[in-house]
């Protein structure tokens, strides 16, 4: 008889065990897999292979490894993902072993009743097995695992957000340092025609030719330019030292990263001119929405769930005997199992007050949701449109190029033939120089668009 209960205890321990552990590794398989490093889908490679420039696509690489804020992100990740596995852990019975030894000593001078008792002293040898189980009937505990794995599917689509945010910063930074090196190249020639301009007109005005007033001028323009320079040189600095640090790089170092050049950066011409709705669906911040709504919808049901009472098993099988010698044995078993239920009657309206707190933030959440949807076509339609018109700008700027050089070419033909002089010559080269420039800078807020593009498709188009 004693055999049968004890082994009717071990089934019954084994087989509440085994249940919960098969769920366990179900559910860590699920949640190991939805834990890959998804940073290259993140990023995108293709998206950036478009520009043809290796150097970019080594910097968006590598500050997805080695920024900090990314880093940062990413253990957001581990920990909540364990956080997730601790509820999940609370979901099974606790096991407990230990032992303990106890020598009690009793005195002659104490009786049971009318019965004195001889001294004597007693050794107590302990070795139990303690389980202890919530049995979730109303699946309170599974619910708040779930909402733990929606607040990690949250953290994951902050994880997102930060990389396609990274690598638009780096890029941008990129195309600015690239635009700021042909700036000051195209600026320096400025200076040098202006040099030139004001040494030519300082010299006619010695010979009479030119009156005073004209060489102040001429002076005064050359000083301009040089201020600009010294305005592209200090934005040069800072956009070098933005894409030092973003890559995880020192400032220290910045004025010697490496980059190509502008000229050889191609702009995306195959965009679409519309973007379907179903682009949008990719974006971080709507799946963070829709998770965020899940998770309310669960804490909801959970809130409900707090009017029913806990139950709570336990159970105890060991040994336990006087001496050392007899712990083994049959004999010195000990085992127990019992419960408790244990709920809330009355807590002043608190509960009622956790169920409509939960559903004001469901409310919430669907409102934001609506929000980000609207939002995310706003940008969308932002980028499109910004890129069509600077598309526009950047054409008719390289149009104004060509045909201001046609225009330069004919100067350049009635200086040969002795009909206007070399000075006339400088102002337009300058004229030139100066349309350059502003191409530059429209192809360059081009190349920005495509960024602000493809943040607002989430990373994918």
């Amino acid at each position: 008889m004693k055999k049968q209960k004890i082994l009717a205890l071990y089934i019954a321990i084994g087989l509440l065990l085994s249940t919960n552990c098969i769920f366990a590794a179900e559910s860590n398989k699920q949640l190991k897999g939805n834990l890959t490093d998804n940073k290259a889908e993140y990023i995108n490679n293709d998206w950036w292979s478009k520009f043809k420039d290796p150097v970019l696509k080594e910097y968006i690489l590598k500050s997805a490894n080695a920024n900090h804020d990314i880093k940062i992100a990413s253990l957001k990740v581990l920990e909540t993902r364990e956080i997730v596995r601790e509820s999940l852990g609370k979901e099974f019975p606790l096991l407990g072993f230990g032992t303990n030894f106890a020598r009690n000593k009793t005195s002659a001078n104490t009786s049971m009743g009318s019965m004195s008792l001889d001294a004597y002293t007693q050794n107590s040898y302990k070795l139990p097995l303690e389980v202890n189980y919530e049995l979730d009937l109303w699946h309170k505990n599974r619910d708040k695992t779930l909402s733990l794995k929606k607040e990690l599917e949250v953290i994951k689509y902050d994880e997102k957000t930060s990389i396609i945010s990274l690598t638009s910063s780096v890029a941008a930074s990129y195309f600015n340092v690239l635009n700021l090196d042909k700036q000051i190249q195209l600026q320096k020639e400025i200076i040098n025609f202006r040099k030139d301009i004001y040494n030519l007109t300082k010299e006619n005005y010695n010979y009479g030719l030119t009156p005073a007033n004209d060489v102040v001028l001429a002076d005064k323009s050359l000083t301009e330019a040089q201020s600009g320079l010294f305005d592209l040189e200090k934005q040069q600095s800072i956009f070098l030292n933005q894409l030092a640090v973003l890559t995880g790089e020192s400032s220290d170092n910045s004025t010697s990263l490496k980059r190509s050049s502008i000229d050889s950066l191609d702009l995306m011409n195959d965009l679409p001119q519309n973007v379907k709705s179903e682009a949008v669906k990719n974006r971080p911040d709507i799946l963070k929405a829709e998770a965020q709504i899940q998770k309310t919808r669960i804490d909801v049901n959970l809130a409900r769930k707090e009017i029913f009472p806990d139950i709570n098993l336990s159970g105890v099988f060991g040994f336990n005997a006087n001496s050392l010698s007899k712990v083994p044995a049959w004999d010195s078993y000990i085992a127990s199992m019992g419960g408790n239920l244990a709920g809330v009657i009355f807590s002043g309206g608190q509960r009622k007050a956790r169920l409509k707190i939960k559903k004001y933030q469901y409310e919430q959440m669907l409102e934001n949701y609506q929000k980000t949807i609207l939002q995310s076509f706003q940008e969308v339609n932002d980028s499109l449109a910004a890129l069509k018109f600077d598309n526009q700008k950047n054409n008719s700027n390289i149009a104004r190029i060509k045909s201001e050089g046609e225009n330069l070419d004919t100067i350049i033909n009635k200086y040969d033939k002795g009909a206007i002089s070399y000075l006339d010559t400088l102002q337009y080269r300058e004229r030139l120089i100066t349309l350059e420039k502003e191409q530059i800078q429209s192809k360059t807020d081009c190349l920005i668009d495509t960024l602000s593009l493809y943040k607002a498709v989430g990373g994918k188009l």
